[in-house]
């Protein structure tokens, strides 16, 4: 018998075959034509190896774009990457400290600022310490590069899932300068613009800088408020001095601000809910919002902000030396600085209504500083092998304060009201240093056979502390927060680990424009520390995340230049997966269950992916993707149960204690907001107008991918449905390339999603949701022009 999935595996390969064939056949017969051209492929260059390569010549899975393909899909920031790379997908959370990236199916979404993610961002070859900071504008950029699986033996920091590497562009050397506008519905402006070029004989510069802001697509009917807009601004400048042939040093120095009344949630679904929420009470409370799936409306009263600060200098050194080495110094620092606050609650209570908690403070504040130093050699292409050898060192300084306060209304047998008021604050820092050697090389075994490999030695340094003080409350004469947040606790210590990761394999040449590789890499994500109001005051770091890889692809420039298929098949293996989960925390002698950090266990992501470009003809570019992603958790006992899961559905008390949560086993489980399958494509047909200054193009984008669970305990009320986005932009250009303009419509047939769907924090039985800005359809306009 074939299972399911396997037969989704064999139509994927039916559907690859068949792309191949019907590509390969369309691009021969444009070729018959007159006017056809051959060879319009660009050959496109990626540093996943941390040495300059053909993306064709790379024996590992990466999605590389272009700067100009960011411009004309609309992706200018590092969430939206997942409209275009079928392997990442985007989680929404209350705030950027949360939100998360996941590459096949693989994220980290916790609470928690002690815990490092899994797939790391790294922008101009320096590492963002935490996935917060790495949700950035992507202007003036030369190249994103996704690298997918674990890459944590040339990467600097923990990369056991995969790597964003973003690279801005250089200073040119001659005098540019482009100014690029859009404006779009809700009052969305952006004004993005560049100036490059030589100062001197030995001194290029380039500077670049933004403004973005976009009005809130989710309506507040108490006040007329419009929640999840921003205001975003930014400067970049670069320095180039080449005092000599052989020495590049690059200075980079960028400051930006996010301003963001977001993120707020909508009520999605009522019909289960529990208590005072039951029998219409929240839906009298949250009216005239009706809670649905495509609801964009909420009731509330309180401040809502996600803002945060953040720049940072660099210094690349690159030395050629005479024997053909390259020196390479990279010297960086960086700071961030980040405050939120969420109305929980979702209602716009001023006081408390019996059976409902008015939850308005859930406030914090995140101050992190980060130092980073590597140095590589790298060798020159020898007949028979080269090598990259280099340290890294990194320390991290990160301190978190968090408030939060709510009002609960009791009512008495008596027939009156007991008030009971509960808030509590906390003081935390988490210190990291890494230290590593690394290396990594080629070894040319046949002119057809190349044995790669790599190997990283890690020692990680976590420094964490914790103050909790009951007595600390945010208004005088709360009471503090009883269960495990009302104990005492007093935190300062100290654990290290080391750690030896790396990947070996095989790449065989089947021609000059073809090959295959086999890869196995080891990847690791340090120990964690939960630093926040559930952590017990005798709470210690959880074990390391590693994860084993085995990858197989294949890598083909075909058609004379006009077709690029790439193919990669995939199995990862995570042990002591780092995530949120229901934990017995012993409170004064008695056993209560928090949601705390913690290893879950093992979980295992494999599967499929195909990506290719062609040009069947010199005015016609197709780009299109597909990932089949079985991602599942093999081993996790003790998952909280979803609301109104029965024991006949697995959820059991646990004998322990009659204070604990009951808890399932979610082994056999998927993965979060891990779809088994996603499709990216897009066409840009360029139109040729004799006799005019201009040509015309129209361009089409689109996604789709199938129905996708988001909660980790397996919650069915949680899943989103499969959908399908289509964009749609037509436009000219000037034929010297001096402007260009374009008018589009986003999510052109109006097609509603979210990006997270969850039980509510506060309210049993009830499902709320994220729901993003291109959630309905929407259109706007591009110029922009180039000297």
């Amino acid at each position: 018998m074939i299972n399911t999935k396997s037969k989704m595996l064999l139509t994927t390969a039916a559907w690859v075959a068949s792309l191949s064939a019907l590509s390969t056949a369309s691009i021969a017969a444009a070729q018959d034509e007159p006017q056809a051209r051959t060879g319009n492929l660009d050959t496109i260059v990626v540093t996943a190896t941390r040495r300059e390569e053909s993306l064709q010549d790379v024996p590992v899975a990466v999605t590389a774009v272009s700067g100009e393909t960011l411009l004309a899909a609309g992706i200018d920031s590092v969430e939206l990457l997942s409209n275009i790379a079928p392997s990442v997908t985007f989680t929404q959370s209350s705030n950027d400290l949360n939100n998360a990236i996941n590459i096949r199916g693989i994220g980290t979404s916790v609470f928690s600022q002690g815990v490092e993610p899994s797939v790391s961002v790294v922008v101009d070859d320096v590492v963002m310490a935490r996935q917060g900071m790495g949700f950035q504008d992507l202007i003036d950029i030369e190249r994103v590069e996704v690298l997918r699986g674990p890459q944590s033996t040339l990467f600097g920091k923990n990369a056991s899932a995969g790597v964003i590497s973003v690279t801005t562009q250089e200073p040119s050397e001659e005098f540019t300068a482009n100014l690029d506008a859009t404006y779009a519905e809700l009052n969305e402006v952006a004004v993005r613009g560049s100036v490059s070029g030589p100062i001197s004989d030995t001194v290029g510069v380039r500077l670049t800088g933004y403004v973005r802001q976009r009005d809130g697509h989710i309506e507040n009917v108490a006040d007329n408020r419009d929640f999840n807009g921003f205001e975003n601004w930014g400067l970049r400048g670069k320095l180039l001095f080449r005092p000599t042939d052989q020495l590049d040093v690059t200075l980079i120095a960028d400051y930006r601000e996010t301003e963001q009344d977001c993120c707020i949630y909508t009520v999605r679904d009522t019909s289960q809910a529990v208590g005072a929420a039951a029998n219409g009470n929240l839906d009298a409370l949250i009216a005239p919002v009706v809670a649905s799936e495509s609801n964009d409306q909420v009731n509330v009263n309180a401040p809502i902000f996600n803002n945060s600060e953040q720049g940072g200098v660099s210094l690349k050194a690159e030395y050629d030396l005479s024997n053909d080495y390259t020196v390479t110094s990279i010297s960086a620092w960086r700071a961030w600085d980040f405050e939120n606050n969420l109305d929980v609650d979702n209602l716009s209570l001023e006081d408390p209504v019996p059976g409902f908690i008015t939850f308005d403070l859930n406030s914090g504040t995140t101050k992190v500083d980060q130092y980073s130093q590597e140095f590589r050699i790298t060798s020159p292409n020898y007949d028979k092998y080269d090598f990259v050898l280099g340290a890294y060192g990194f320390y991290l300084d990160l301190d978190r304060t968090f408030q939060r306060r709510f009002e609960i209304a009791i009512p008495l047998q008596s027939g009156g009201i007991f008030q009971l008021n509960q808030s509590g604050q906390f003081e935390s820092s988490v210190k990291t240093t890494n230290l590593a050697l690394f290396g990594s090389g080629n070894y040319y075994l046949t002119d057809k056979i190349t044995l790669f490999g790599g190997a990283r030695a890690i020692y990680e340094e976590l420094d964490y502390d914790l103050l909790r003080d009951p007595a600390n409350v945010v208004v005088d004469g709360d009471s503090p927060f009883g269960g495990g947040t009302g104990t005492f606790a007093d935190i300062d210590d100290t654990t290290d680990d080391t750690a030896l990761t790396g990947d070996v394999g095989v790449r065989y040449d089947i021609t000059e424009s073809a090959q295959v590789y086999a890869r196995y890499a080891r990847g690791y994500k340090g120990q964690a520390i939960d630093v926040g109001f559930g952590a017990s005051p005798d709470v210690e770091p959880i074990d390391p995340e590693t994860s084993d890889a085995f990858e197989l692809g294949f890598k083909s420039v075909l058609a004379n230049n006009n077709l690029i298929l790439n193919v990669a098949l995939f199995h990862t293996t995570y042990d002591n997966f780092q995530e949120q989960a229901a934990v017995l925390v012993d409170d004064g002698g008695e056993l209560n269950s928090e949601t705390l950090l913690t290893n879950v266990g093992t979980v295992r992501t494999q599967g499929v992916e195909v990506e290719f470009t062609a040009t069947p003809t010199s005015t016609t570019t197709i780009q299109g993707g597909v990932s089949y992603t079985d991602a599942e958790i093999t081993d996790f006992d003790g998952a909280p149960c979803y609301f109104g899961q029965t024991e006949a559905q697995g959820c059991i008390d646990n004998p322990a204690t009659a204070n604990a949560d009951p808890t399932q086993d979610a082994s056999g489980g998927d993965l979060p907001n891990a779809p088994d399958w996603r499709l990216t494509g897009s066409i840009r047909q360029e139109v040729p107008i004799s006799g005019a200054p201009f040509d015309g193009f129209i361009q089409a984008n689109a996604r789709w991918q199938s129905e996708t669970l988001f909660a980790l305990n397996q919650d069915p009320a949680t899943v989103q449905e499969s959908f399908a986005i289509v964009n749609l932009a037509v436009g000219v250009e000037d034929k010297s390339g001096r402007y260009y303009a374009s008018l589009f419509v986003n999510n052109l047939f109006d097609e509603f999603y979210t990006t997270n769907i969850f039980g509510d924090p506060l309210f049993g039985g009830v499902v709320s949701q994220y729901v993003p800005r291109d959630s309905e359809r929407y259109f706007g306009g591009r110029v922009g022009v180039n000297f």
